[in-house]
C-alpha cells in the first residue's frame, strides 16, 4: 500500500510540473485555450498542480540570422541581386503577445526586410553598394527595419549587405572591355616586337654600312700614290737595316750599301 501511495505521489509530482528549455520563454495556456497574458515563464522547471490541466508553449528567444537574396533595380534601373543578412530575436518579454496575435512571424520579418531593401537599394548603383556607399545603405536599412519590427514584437540587432552582384549588362560590358583590352595589349606587344625587330635590322644594316665605308676609305687611302711611295720607302729602310739592297748584293749599289753598313 505504501509503495502504491509513493508511486501515485511520484506520478502526481511529475505530471504537475513543466519545463522551459534554455534560451526559450514559455507561454502559459489555461485549459480551454485562454492565454495567461500576465506571466512569461523563464527557462527551467515550473511546479504546480495547475500543470495537470494547463499547458506551456515555448518560444525560442535566442538571436537568429536571416540571410536572403533579393533582386531590385538600382539607381540606373538595372536589375541587381543583393544579399541581406538580418540578426534579430523575439522579444522575450512579449512572447505571450506573439502567441495570441502573430501566426506567421517569419513571413512578417521577411516581408519587412524585403520592403526596406526595395526602398533603399534603388538609391544607389550596384558599384556604390559594393564599395564606398555600403555602410550608408546598411544604416538606411537599419533605420527602416528598427521602426517596423517592434510592431511584431521582434528586437532588431543588426543588418548587413553581405553580397551585391554586378548587373548582367554591366558585367557583359566589363567582360567585353577586358577582352578588348587584352586584344589591344596583345596587338601593342606584337607592334613593339616588330618595332624592336626593325630597329635591330636597321642597326645591323648600319653596322655593315659603316664597316664597308671604313674599309672602302681605308683601301682608298692605302692605294693613293703618296701612301704607295711611303710604303716603298718603308720597305727600303727595312732592307737597308738588314744590309741588303733592292738592286742585289753583287753590284755597286749593293756594295755601297754594305760599305755604308760597315761604316755604321
Amino acid at each position: 500500500m505504501k509503495k502504491l501511495i509513493a508511486l501515485c505521489m511520484v506520478a502526481f509530482y511529475i505530471s504537475s510540473c513543466t519545463t522551459v528549455e534554455p534560451g526559450h520563454k514559455g507561454v502559459k495556456v489555461f485549459w480551454g485555450g485562454k492565454t495567461d497574458m500576465e506571466t512569461v515563464l523563464p527557462e527551467g522547471m515550473e511546479i504546480g498542480i495547475g500543470w495537470l490541466w494547463n499547458s506551456c508553449i515555448e518560444y525560442d528567444v535566442r538571436e537568429k540570422t536571416l540571410v536572403k537574396k533579393f533582386v531590385f533595380n538600382d539607381s540606373r534601373n538595372m536589375e541587381t541581386s543583393v544579399e541581406i543578412a538580418l540578426d534579430y530575436n523575439l522579444n522575450p518579454d512579449q512572447v505571450n503577445l506573439i502567441h495570441t496575435k502573430i501566426t506567421d512571424i517569419d513571413t512578417k520579418i521577411l516581408k519587412t526586410l524585403k520592403s526596406a531593401g526595395k526602398e533603399v537599394v534603388p538609391q544607389y548603383t550596384a558599384s556604390e553598394l559594393n564599395l564606398k556607399e555600403r555602410k550608408a545603405a546598411e544604416q538606411a536599412l537599419a533605420d527602416k527595419i528598427s521602426a517596423e519590427l517592434p510592431e511584431f514584437y521582434v528586437e532588431f540587432a543588426r543588418v548587413q549587405i553581405t553580397d551585391v552582384d554586378i548587373p548582367d549588362a554591366i558585367a557583359e560590358v566589363a567582360k567585353e572591355t577586358a577582352i578588348q583590352e587584352g586584344r589591344n595589349s596583345l596587338a601593342a606587344k606584337k607592334e613593339l616586337e616588330q618595332i624592336n625587330l626593325a630597329k635591330a635590322r636597321i642597326a645591323e644594316a648600319k653596322g655593315k654600312f659603316d664597316a664597308a665605308e671604313f674599309d672602302a676609305k681605308t683601301k682608298d687611302i692605302m692605294s693613293s700614290p703618296k701612301m704607295l711611295e711611303l710604303k716603298k720607302l718603308e720597305i727600303e729602310l727595312e732592307w737597308a737595316k738588314k744590309g741588303i739592297s733592292k738592286y742585289g748584293n753583287n753590284n755597286v749599289f749593293g756594295a755601297s750599301t754594305a760599305v755604308l753598313k760597315g761604316l755604321n
